[in-house]
């Protein structure tokens, strides 16, 4: 009978996750700790750094040479991939919670924050993708897609607890910022909405891969928005 290698590789890639979120500042408890300070800057930036933490660690340690006849079979990427994963969707979650929830005392409102499910479906979609095949032909889907969907996990739960706050009556303003090198389907969908059916309507919740633009809501002023994207201006929508 075969030995079963997933527990040694499930235990090196969460080591690896671990060592890479120290490096970049990016543990639950000082993101939690700067969430709770006002000071956590944007939910976007944060889940990044989870992602790109998470995407190394499956890179340095995944690899054709250690996988039964080069293939990452189905029921190992399972075992690997998915506690992993719901590890990053805990963490952005736990700390998007807080942030929102911090965001909702300055509108003033006693609001719990709203946190959607992990989609089963998307997580189930990507380990098929990677266990389709020999594993090196697969090995890209460990990088931006990874990246892509823990950046995801905060942009769905921006967008659920702005169709929430929305439908309770509070006046919420989205803003999308994209960054200096941003494609131009980014840069036509930066910029601040005044109400969540418009930016639903207008994509701005979605990203593509590769995609680093910022997305957050508040209730601040529509019309006195301008914010420095490297060289580029994003101004509010008219």
């Amino acid at each position: 009978m075969a030995e079963d290698i997933a527990p040694a590789l499930l235990e090196k890639v969460q080591r690896e996750f671990h060592k890479n979120l120290e490096k970049a500042g990016a543990t639950k408890k000082e993101l939690l700790e700067k969430a709770k300070g006002g000071y956590l800057g944007s939910i976007t930036q944060q889940s990044g750094k989870v992602g790109k933490a998470l995407s190394r660690a499956y890179l340095s340690v995944l690899s054709p040479e250690i996988l039964p006849d080069g293939i990452m079979y189905y029921n190992i990427a399972e075992k690997v991939m998915v506690p992993t994963i719901k590890e990053a969707y805990d963490i952005v979650s736990d700390v998007a919670d807080t942030w929102q929830l911090e965001i909702n005392k300055k509108m003033g409102i006693g609001i719990k924050p709203i946190r959607p499910p992990i989609e089963e479906d998307r997580l189930d979609g990507l380990l098929n993708a990677v266990s389709n095949g020999i594993f090196a032909d697969n090995m890209h889907y460990l990088n931006e897609p990874i990246r892509n969907l823990v950046e995801h996990f905060s942009d769905n739960h921006t967008r659920e607890n702005c169709r929430f706050l929305d439908s309770s009556g509070v006046k919420v303003y989205v803003t999308r910022v994209a960054e200096a090198t941003a494609c131009e389907w980014c840069q036509e969908r930066a910029g601040v909405y005044d109400n969540y059916r418009d930016a639903q309507d207008n994509e701005v919740f979605a990203r593509h891969e590769g995609c680093r633009c910022e997305v957050s809501i508040s209730n601040g002023t529509k019309g006195g928005f301008m914010r420095a994207a490297g060289h580029a201006f994003v101004r509010s929508k008219q």
